[in-house]
């Protein structure tokens, strides 16, 4: 960058651009949903998992902040949930419902993601406008509509590949910690921008700032940890490179990672998964000496903070595997049929893939440094780790593409700026490629925005749960404050249920964590939980309370031989008229 345009000649337009990206960022992760009261419940959008994570969020809300299994209230929650505790927090001190405080943080936290990453642009190019990028490169699709005929693009079993908002709009912690890498890298790419530089001590709190928030994403997400991570080093390894010209370590290190990725799968039949990821950051290492070299006192600290601020989590986890917990072997096995197919990824990503190159060819023998290490970080980071069933790590690598796309989405906008910047600068050849280049990205981004109305159409239709109505109040005062296990109406989602009333509800979603317990609650892992009208399968589990819906014609019936007595009741109005909640007492055996 050659310099910033006048303060004050840019102040308004600016300010009007940081406007608009979060304009553009609330449209988008609300706007589905904002004419259907979606202040009452929780969206319905793949609602399975994330009604089970706002579990933890209730209990917090509630006052229990153990790490329990967030529905039995009984086991250990191995899962990182530092996202949901905080959610559960800002609903504790402010009184918000659990699913409010859910939304308002989620949009928080994208939309800072939205404004570093855009201050971080405007500051590399001087460009008004930069700021509404990182806005503009989250409604960037994937081309399913011409792929798949739909929003998305089924990638086998499971797997699929789908725009950034497809990821975003649950607003969970994945989306947290993607958008906390994002500010991460961000500052990163700030400190070590060329040109003016920040005082000394700026650019040093910058680099423990976004190593405090990479250490600190072990305990909100896994995958966006080993996102943030990897992307992290590799920018770092990069940089170091090119600042100091050490290539022989360069060597070493694309000869250790070379030796991982090789090896990886042996090395993995020993070792499990997630220490081959371990090494893969080792091998890394070698190309970063120069740089711990010669800012030893700041590298020490940025990872002795990275490693504090991730300790509790890896901590528990190790310690947990250590001593073979069910729930954790469970969790680290393989996953199969989740790869991603070749053609299709790269259709998908066809659009930050031009913008890649745009850069790519824009940043060639311009000394920037720090922006050439950030397209080498993010084109290693998302070949790797979305091919991580290749090489041994086998972690759902579809999940894996979809986070760097949207990590993607949002820092390759830095660059982008620069290169709008530096067009007038660059010699005739090169500004035609750069130009062309940019037409033909523009081309392809407005062509796969046309996924974006069947997602609206989709995520929309999907609706609000609803937690505030007739019935849950309903269910409040029926339960009040339990403190005794509850098996909810075969008609009520359990997960609703403790939405609703965070007391100890007979459930557990197998993919978080495990009650003490396991196999005397796999009955109610089943959909119809039909065999809980065994008294003896109700005591196994330890349940003192099962709840009955009159609305519900294929609910629950019990015998009159006293095992299972009504307790309570209380009426509410459902849609087809006056209806009864019953709370049944389970007798001891």
């Amino acid at each position: 960058m050659n310099g910033i345009a006048s303060p004050s000649r840019t102040a308004i337009p600016l300010a009007l651009a940081f406007a608009l990206a979060q304009v553009v960022v609330a449209a988008l992760l609300l706007g589905p949903v904002w004419q259907q009261e979606w202040w009452r419940g929780f969206r319905g959008y793949f609602d399975n998992d994330q009604l089970s994570y706002a579990a933890i969020a209730s209990n917090v809300a509630g006052g229990a902040l153990d790490l329990v299994e967030p529905f039995t209230l009984t086991g250990t929650l191995y899962y990182p949930s530092l996202w949901y505790q905080a959610v559960g927090l800002i609903s504790l001190a402010t009184g918000l419902p659990v699913y409010v405080a859910w939304t308002a943080a989620g949009l928080l936290v994208v939309g800072m993601a939205v404004a570093i990453v855009g201050w971080a642009a405007y500051r590399y190019s001087g460009l008004w406008f930069a700021p509404v990028l990182p806005a503009a490169a989250l409604l960037t699709g994937t081309f399913s509509w011409s792929a798949a005929g739909d929003w998305f693009t089924p990638a086998g079993n499971h797997a699929v590949l789908w725009g950034p908002y497809g990821t975003l709009f649950t607003l969970n912690a994945e989306v947290a910690g993607l958008s906390l890498a994002a500010i991460a890298i961000s500052l990163l790419l700030l400190a070590t921008r060329p040109g003016p530089q920040p005082a000394p001590r700026l650019r040093a709190g910058m680099v423990l700032a976004a190593a405090a928030v990479l250490g600190l994403l072990a305990n909100v997400q896994t995958y966006s940890f080993f996102t943030g991570v990897l992307t992290a080093a590799v920018f770092t390894a990069a940089w170091s490179v090119q600042r100091y010209r050490s290539w022989p370590l360069l060597a070493a290190a694309m000869g250790a990672v070379c030796v991982v990725l090789l090896g990886g799968r042996a090395i993995a039949t020993v070792t499990g998964p997630l220490p081959v990821y371990a090494l893969l950051l080792l091998a890394i290492l070698p190309a970063t000496l120069p740089l711990i070299v010669r800012h030893s006192r700041l590298a020490v600290a940025a990872g002795v903070l990275a490693a504090a601020c991730a300790a509790p989590q890896v901590a528990r986890t190790v310690v947990g595997l250590a001593q073979g917990d069910p729930f954790l072997t469970y969790r680290q096995a393989s996953t199969e049929g989740l790869g991603v197919p070749l053609g299709p990824g790269l259709l998908a990503a066809l659009p930050l893939l031009l913008v890649g190159l745009v850069c790519a060819i824009a940043v060639r023998g311009r000394r920037q440094v720090a922006l050439a290490s950030l397209l080498t970080a993010l084109g290693a980071g998302w070949i790797v780790l979305a091919a991580n069933d290749r090489w041994g790590f086998d972690q759902e690598p579809y999940r894996f593409w979809l986070q760097f796309e949207v990590l993607s989405a949002l820092l390759l906008t830095v660059a982008l700026a620069w290169s709008l910047a530096e067009v007038k600068r660059m010699a005739i050849r090169r500004r035609v490629a750069v130009v062309a280049l940019v037409a033909a990205a523009v081309v392809a981004w407005s062509a796969s925005v046309a996924d974006l109305p069947a997602f609206w159409r989709f995520a929309g239709g999907e609706g609000i749960v609803v937690a505030d109505d007739d019935r849950a109040r309903a269910i409040r005062a029926l339960l009040g404050g339990h403190e005794e296990l509850v098996a909810s109406s075969q008609c009520l989602d359990p997960r609703l249920l403790k939405l609703v009333s965070p007391g100890p509800v007979a459930f557990y979603n197998a993919g978080l964590a495990w009650p003490q317990d396991e196999p005397a609650f796999r009955t109610f892992q089943d959909v119809e939980r039909r065999s809980t009208e065994r008294p003896d399968a109700l005591r196994a589990a330890g349940v003192v309370y099962v709840m009955t819906d009159s609305a519900c014609p294929s609910d629950w019936r019990f015998g009159n031989d006293q095992s299972v007595v009504a307790f309570a009741t209380e009426d509410y109005a459902a849609a087809g008229g006056p209806a009864r909640l019953t709370l049944w007492f389970v007798q001891p055996g």
